[in-house]
């Protein structure tokens, strides 16, 4: 496992007895590689530079360049990311929080702590990593659907039943080796275009 920590230098000007960067980083030491930065730059950099399994995010207070670096890395590179800070603002914790892959760790995470929250952590990011592909794929199957409907009722306009229409476009599908959605965007682009050539089956 490869673990980056980011320790805001506001956490350091707040000595905590088993709170201390260094013996988190003991911790993380002991399932692999540890690297530990200090500015939301050189975060992002190192992220587009390599591949991390775990963001361990440390400040005293939760702010909005913060907030930002984790909806960045959630968007362009998902991990587990676990945050622990003394302060913070309700409703911008809330929108963090909505994506159910972010483990907040409120007030102080003591060392004796970290290797439980990251096996929480951990089940936490794939459940819901697990839920939102599940989402997407049922997304892009009533998109499907849709986009189908509107391809069948253009051919249907041209003296086809929907059986008869819905034959069509499977056939012309198969015969441009494409999935039935695009084939259906491609015959509803088709009839968009002015002067558009009529869709007609064998």
């Amino acid at each position: 496992m490869r673990s980056l920590i980011f320790c805001d230098p506001s956490f350091s000007a707040v000595p905590v007895v088993d709170c201390d960067v260094v013996q988190y980083q003991a911790c993380l030491a002991a399932f692999g590689h540890v690297t530990v930065l200090s500015s939301v730059s050189q975060v992002e950099q190192r992220l587009h530079q390599q591949t991390f399994d775990t963001l361990l995010v440390l400040t005293n207070t939760l702010d909005n360049q913060i907030q930002g670096l984790i909806q960045r890395t959630l968007t362009n590179k998902p991990m587990v990311i676990i945050v622990n800070a003394k302060t913070w603002q309700q409703a911008a914790l809330t929108d963090l929080l909505d994506c159910g892959r972010i483990t907040f760790i409120p007030e102080m995470l003591t060392v004796n702590r970290l290797t439980s929250v990251i096996s929480l952590a951990q089940a936490r990011f794939n459940a819901a990593s697990k839920t939102l592909a599940e989402f997407n794929k049922l997304d892009n199957e009533i998109r499907s659907i849709k986009l189908l409907s509107q391809a069948k009722l253009i051919v249907m306009q041209q003296g086809f039943d929907e059986a008869k229409a819905h034959q069509i476009i499977q056939q012309q599908a198969m015969q441009k080796g494409l999935s039935l959605a695009k084939m259906s965007a491609q015959i509803i682009a088709l009839v968009s275009k002015p002067n558009s050539a009529e869709v007609t089956g064998s």
